[in-house]
């Protein structure tokens, strides 16, 4: 298939994927002054496990889920629960856009963690497009940067 019909398309999933994933983060908030931060991470991570474990009955790996289910939680709770919940914490100090700021810092920590942890030095695309993507999210959210409650 030609490039020019392939990257409408994939655009498109890229802008649906962003929408998503950033709308998560201004539902958590919303969620959070409502909820409380344990009732708001509890949704979360129960609706991403309600979406996540029928596909994986579906690829055929249920029996695999049930023999490793104590490690699989405890890899949840470390990688996704607890992470969450300073964030929904967060959210309610700080500003939505200085978290949204400190959300695009995740994939330079996590470039700066893989450099100093695993060796893994970054080049020079890698570098240029963590700077990219974290000027565009700061220039997006500079006059909401600041400390303080946050409204929505």
């Amino acid at each position: 298939m030609p490039e020019s019909i392939k990257a409408p398309a994939w655009r498109a999933e890229f802008v649906l994927l962003a929408a998503v994933w950033g709308s998560s983060f201004l539902f958590m908030r919303i969620a959070s002054v409502d909820l409380g931060i344990w009732p708001t991470v509890g949704l979360r991570v129960g609706i991403g496990a309600l979406c996540l474990v029928p596909l994986v009955f579906m690829q055929g790996h249920g029996s695999t889920l049930r023999k490793h289910w104590k490690t699989t939680f405890a890899v949840g709770v470390t990688n996704s629960a607890i992470p969450f919940a300073c964030f929904v914490f967060a959210l309610q100090y700080l500003t939505i856009g200085l978290t949204s700021v400190l959300n695009a810092c995740v994939p330079m920590f996590g470039a700066l963690v893989a450099w100093v942890w695993l060796k893994d030095k970054p080049n020079g695309s890698r570098m240029l497009g963590l700077a990219i993507g974290f000027t565009g999210v700061t220039m997006l959210a500079w006059d909401k940067i600041g400390f303080g409650t946050s409204s929505v």
